[in-house]
């Protein structure tokens, strides 16, 4: 181990996924030091269809939380458990279990963080993608760089829980994003106690609960400067997820989540607030801070026509009442848009 290099808690939740393997071994074969890593796995495991992890059960480096898949309770669920064994490491890493790595990913982060305009940096994206051939070949997509994340959807039928996708190709660096991606952050070891994952969260309004929260914690959010990681694009059948639990299983995740994503966003009630305990807002910004800088009227549902396109906030989006004045709905939004 190079004790003059920090520690890298990487972070994985995974549902019966047999990338979850490559996975671990592209991230490890990819870092310029791995002796520094430590994994943590929340492994929801498939008797029917077992995937060997001997290997890396025996290496120190790794720690386990494995559940067979019919008790998990989904992904936010998941993230929490692995999150439990951050060990006071420097810097994590929350990657999903099928990703492959840039040479060097690790020295290329730590640079990143250490030279951000901010005190807490989080970097985050939605990775670009990669696909493997029949020869199990990986190709990896590069020509549209590094992308902000925008907002593609936002409607009452989905608890207010607006739904993201990829944005403008980011044209500098510390090029700054306005949501976190919950499959791929890197930042301060102490995000993972911080900004814990709410296990009571299900899928869709995750990633908006942990905008908002780490936001008011502090952190200010970037996407990378280069490409580090890519997420397998899945061209045939999809991976396995929690939803194969069943249609009433989602809609009571769902009516939960979307409650406890009510309280964070768009309730005034104190109590509602206490309600949340640690899964709420931090103190150090407020929920108003993150509107201005996103450029999100929360309580009229609307938004700056840039978190629709995605442009970097430089560095918050709301500056005068005429930028509030330009908001309009994500329906005016779709209505403007080319046939």
């Amino acid at each position: 181990m190079d004790t003059s290099k920090p520690m890298i808690f990487v972070s994985i939740a995974s549902y019966c996924d047999p990338e979850l393997p490559r996975t671990l071994d592209d991230c490890i074969a990819n870092a310029r030091y791995p002796e520094n890593l430590r994994f943590g796995i929340c492994w929801q495991y498939d008797t029917r269809e077992p995937i060997d992890l001997s290997r890396f059960k025996a290496d120190r480096r790794f720690r386990f939380s494995e559940h067979p898949c019919q008790d998990s309770e989904g992904g936010c669920w998941a993230r929490s458990l692995a999150q439990e064994f951050w060990d006071g490491e420097t810097y994590c890493m929350q990657v999903d279990s099928h990703m492959v790595f840039a040479p060097g990913w690790d020295a290329s982060l730590i640079h990143m963080m250490r030279t951000l305009p901010a005190g807490r940096p989080l970097i985050t994206m939605i990775s670009p993608l990669f696909r493997m051939d029949e020869d199990g070949g990986i190709h990896k997509q590069r020509n549209q760089g590094v992308r902000t994340t925008k907002m593609v959807d936002w409607k009452q039928d989905a608890g207010w829980a607006p739904w993201f996708d990829w944005g403008l190709t980011a044209k500098s660096a510390a090029c700054r994003n306005r949501f976190v991606s919950g499959g791929f952050v890197f930042t301060l070891g102490v995000w993972t106690e911080q900004v814990c994952q709410d296990p009571d969260h299900y899928y869709w309004g995750e990633e908006f609960a942990l905008s908002l929260r780490s936001y008011t914690h502090g952190y200010d959010f970037f996407v990378p400067d280069d490409i580090v990681a890519w997420h397998m694009e899945h061209r045939n059948a999809a991976p396995r997820r929690h939803w194969e639990h069943g249609t009433q299983v989602i809609a009571n995740k769902n009516r939960i989540a979307f409650e406890r994503l009510r309280k964070l966003a768009y309730s005034d009630d104190p109590a509602d607030s206490r309600a949340l305990g640690r899964f709420g807002l931090g103190n150090r910004r407020s929920r108003a801070d993150y509107e201005r800088f996103a450029g999100i009227d929360l309580v009229n549902k609307r938004a700056h026509p840039d978190v629709f396109s995605g442009r970097s906030p430089d560095p918050e989006t709301i500056r005068t009442k005429e930028d509030w004045a330009h908001c309009i709905s994500f329906e005016d939004q779709n209505s403007q848009q080319p046939a």
